[in-house]
């Protein structure tokens, strides 16, 4: 249990490290053939590096997200590349009429280890292996405007899952944005 204490001071990084780009810190990085490295299923956490903004945008719609993710080693208590499947879920928070909000699944990728070979990013940081995840939804889904969360599991390959901590954001509605069906009424 310790070790999970441990993981949530990564969050708390100062101020200048978290304007650096995505999985760089101040030129402690190398560069890896992420093919090349071993995996590692003894997963413990997961930490996520979110950036300002971090939206995909087509035109005038948002159509997904990026991320940089570590999938924590117990043993090394870094990031590593991992052999089992990784899950991100994307909720929309909708009223639950009693003054809350309930979470009502918009999308779920589930990516094996071939799927996310993709995501690696080819420089290891004094945090260990990372992916960057740059996740798309389908275009029938419409999420501006809206309230969702975003949260990232791990099963490992006895089985056991690992959930990292949940993200909320408000999906920004872009300039000149009109949802397909009042685009359809004009």
């Amino acid at each position: 249990m310790h070790r999970l204490i441990r993981y949530g001071a990564l969050l708390l990084l100062p101020a200048g490290a978290a304007l650096l780009p995505a999985g760089c810190t101040a030129g402690r990085s190398t560069e890896i053939d992420p093919v090349k490295i071993k995996t590692g299923d003894d997963i413990v956490n997961i930490v996520q590096f979110w950036p300002q903004p971090p939206w995909l945008q087509q035109g005038d719609r948002i159509v997904g997200f990026k991320v940089t993710t570590y999938f924590v080693s117990g043993q090394t208590e870094k990031g590593a590349f991992v052999p089992g499947t990784i899950f991100a879920w994307v909720y929309e928070l909708v009223p639950d009429g009693a003054g809350g909000r309930e979470r009502k699944l918009a999308y779920v990728w589930e990516l094996d280890e071939a799927e996310a070979l993709g995501f690696r990013v080819n420089k290891r940081s004094v945090m260990g292996y990372h992916y960057g995840f740059v996740l798309r939804w389908p275009e029938d889904i419409t999420l501006e405007g809206k309230l969702i969360e975003i949260q990232f599991g791990y099963e490992r390959l006895d089985k056991g899952v690992v959930l990292g901590s949940s993200q909320r954001f408000r999906v920004p509605m872009p300039a000149g944005y009109q949802p397909s069906s009042a685009k359809s009424e004009s």
